[in-house]
């Protein structure tokens, strides 16, 4: 009993910290989409309540404006990494913009049964 105990174990470890990538990167992809058309209704509903209630109104998701007039707009991107773990999911982003290459890092979080952006970071590459 103990020899298929241990295998099943591991499965089962497996299978509860499977990341739902598509998932995670369909949202990277909205994200971007609401952002080049400055669409900050649409960016406030991809965030966490967490996240929202760090300026009033739809204000945290105007803040994302000044990536492009850092960055300028955005023009594609792909992977450069995926974690999971206590819950939330890092997923690292190799995103090309108009003024040049950005790493981006966002951290998700399930709420509601739906995957939202709890933060983000950008940081130009050189």
């Amino acid at each position: 009993m103990r020899r298929w105990l241990a295998p099943v174990a591991c499965l089962w470890v497996a299978a509860c910290s499977q990341v739902d990538e598509p998932a995670a990167h369909a949202l990277v992809d909205r994200f971007h989409t609401a952002l080049n058309r400055s669409d900050w209704a649409a960016i406030d509903a991809m965030l966490t309540q967490d996240a929202r209630r760090l300026r009033p109104g739809i204000g945290t998701a105007r803040a994302f404006g000044n990536l492009i007039t850092r960055h300028g707009r955005y023009l594609g991107g792909e992977l450069a990494g995926l974690t999971d773990e206590d819950g939330r999911i890092t997923l690292a982003w190799a995103a090309k913009y108009e003024n040049g290459p950005v790493s981006e890092l966002f951290v998700l979080r399930n709420e509601g049964g739906t995957l939202k952006i709890e933060s983000f970071t950008d940081n130009p590459r050189p």
